[in-house]
């Protein structure tokens, strides 16, 4: 494959491996500390979000001392792939406090053509009270803005570094939470560096790793969640993508979050290795497909440019080169016109691609929201309510429309 066409599909498998394999956190970094007398300002709702790695939690005044919470015992259980391959497989085992139990797994989203966005884990263990929880939560692959390439399959967002997707991921999913405070995992970083074959063909890599210690409120009781990541930084040309397939995150009533329990859990987890060989082939088909789909498209483009110059000749030829300079100047002569549209709609796709969502538009300029995994048509029905599909044969009610898509 030549690497000069599509290296963010080499840099994403690399980057997924990587994370898959090297999933457990290192020990002895130094921890996120509450600081005492901290006070929540809003309330906030958990929900599911995004993670890579959380170690360390904050020992502090108001958190309790390194606990027995696995004294009683552990129970082994699998974090299952149940669609991926065909029939349910374990893609990893963890041991986890006994009565703790647990949902979820992997997911995937093969629609995508960004493969370091296919494969998503949302998985949770939590206490039988369901007061304190780890959740293991899919991560995220984009390039960053301002340096995207249009052939980059990946979506374009501003986050240079894993604090901005850490903050990102905070503001989407816990709106409302308060940032205690945040911390480099150069532990984290190092493991993923050693991790890692040297890049190749002028690619350089930077790897980035820390933990946000975030505060809020459920049903008026104060929760500290700590959400830790690890993310790779790979420029080839110009164009900068980052990456990370999974981030971690622990939480607990205030006064109770216990890194310790993180730290057991995270570092019990095994990947199986039949598991990740058929993720790692199914990722390279992917990336293949994708690449041989796109060669043959610029091949059919090259053919048919060529044919069709040829065939007119040399004329032709030189009104084709005039007719391209007088549209590159009209390019230039629309930018100004274009700046604030274009940057709505990359605030607008950001948003998209943080939220998970799609926008579409009505017949009467409404726009709507639809979750990616709820299909990628939406119909409106007579009575003003919406369903979304992947049926590509189902067709509106009488009364009711097909919405369009926002592009």
């Amino acid at each position: 494959m030549d690497t000069h066409q599509t290296p963010w599909l080499r840099l994403s498998l690399a980057t997924l491996a990587v994370a898959t394999l090297a999933a457990c956190s290192p020990q002895g970094a130094q921890p996120v500390t509450e600081k005492p007398g901290d006070k929540l300002g809003s309330q906030a709702q958990p929900g599911p979000v995004p993670m890579q790695a959380p170690d360390q939690a904050p020992p502090a005044a108001n958190l309790r001392a390194p606990a027995q919470a696995m004294a009683q015992g552990e129970q082994a259980v699998d974090i299952v792939d149940a669609q991926g391959f065909g029939q349910p497989i374990a893609a990893a085992s963890a041991m986890i406090p006994a009565g703790w139990r647990t949902q979820g797994g992997v997911n995937w989203n093969r629609q995508t053509n960004c493969v370091g966005n296919q494969m998503r884990i949302e998985w949770l263990a939590s206490s039988p009270d369901g007061q304190q929880a780890l959740e293991i939560l899919h991560g995220f692959s984009w390039q960053v803005q301002g340096t995207q390439i249009q052939m980059n399959p990946c979506p374009a967002v501003p986050f240079n570094s894993t604090q901005a997707f850490l903050a990102g991921v905070v503001q989407q999913r816990r709106p409302g939470a308060q940032i205690v405070e945040y911390r480099d995992r150069a532990d984290l970083s190092q493991a993923a560096r050693a991790a890692t074959a040297a890049p190749q063909g002028g690619t350089r890599m930077h790897f980035d790793a820390g933990q946000m210690l975030i505060a809020y409120q459920v049903n008026g009781q104060p929760v500290r969640e700590l959400f830790s990541a690890s993310v790779t930084f790979s420029e080839l040309q110009g164009n900068v993508v980052g990456g990370t397939s999974m981030v971690f995150a622990q939480r607990a009533p205030e006064g109770q979050l216990d890194p310790k329990v993180g730290d057991r859990i995270t570092s019990s987890i095994k990947a199986n290795p039949q598991w990740v060989a058929m993720l790692q082939g199914s990722t390279r088909n992917a990336e293949q497909r994708f690449s041989s789909n796109q060669r043959q498209e610029i091949e059919r483009w090259h053919a048919g440019e060529m044919a069709r110059i040829n065939a007119k000749g040399a004329a032709d030829r030189a009104a084709i080169r005039s007719q391209t300079n007088a549209e590159v100047a009209q390019i230039y002569s629309n930018t100004n016109a274009n700046t604030q549209a274009t940057n709505d709609n990359m605030h607008r796709r950001n948003l998209e691609a943080i939220g998970e969502y799609n926008t579409y538009r009505d017949a009467n300029g409404n726009n709507v929201r639809a979750s990616i995994h709820g299909g990628q048509r939406v119909i409106r029905n007579p009575d003003g309510t919406y369903t979304t599909t992947s049926n590509p044969y189902a067709t509106p009610p009488v009364g009711g429309e097909e919405l369009k898509k926002v592009r």
